[in-house]
């Protein structure tokens, strides 16, 4: 992965090590096509520092950040100063566009997800990074599929 990743985010993995537990990188690695997103169909693979001037901790901090946003627009910060800026509104509507139209079953994964009371809090753990190199943190598909297998083990039981 090292060897097709963009520089600046390899150089982030491999020498920063991570601030506090549960810091994690917040990668956009392909925007979907839609009419809102003309324009930005070539942003890909960029590092994610900031929404609407807030630093993103990590994914579940960047999905609570839209979610809870109240101002006219939500502004993406990138690394390389680019930046996306969407209406909350539009991009909601957009989101339940692009999954049809895409055929995606959910906007996020399901350690992603409220969990409902009395649920085991466990899947939302597996998916936080301990404090340690970002070198020695799990790929975010590796969280995922171990969150998942947290759910599955604690349904059966």
């Amino acid at each position: 992965w090292d060897c097709e990743a963009p520089v600046e985010i390899v150089y982030k993995v491999l020498n920063d090590r991570a601030r506090f537990e549960g810091e994690g990188l917040v990668v956009l690695t392909q925007v979907l096509a839609h009419d809102l997103t003309v324009g930005y169909e070539e942003l890909e693979n960029v590092l994610l520092l900031s929404i609407n001037g807030t630093p993103v901790k990590n994914l579940k901090h960047c999905l609570e950040l839209i979610e809870s946003c109240e101002a006219e627009y939500l502004r993406f910060n990138f690394q390389c100063n680019l930046v996306l800026v969407l209406r909350p509104e539009d991009a909601k509507k957009a989101t339940a566009e692009v999954l049809a139209q895409h055929g995606i079953p959910a906007a996020t994964s399901p350690d992603l997800q409220p969990t409902p009371q009395g649920a085991s809090a466990q899947a939302n753990l597996a998916a936080s990074p301990k404090s340690q190199s970002r070198s020695e943190l799990q790929s975010e598909a590796e969280l995922e599929g171990e969150a998942e297998a947290e759910v599955e083990r604690s349904r059966s039981k």
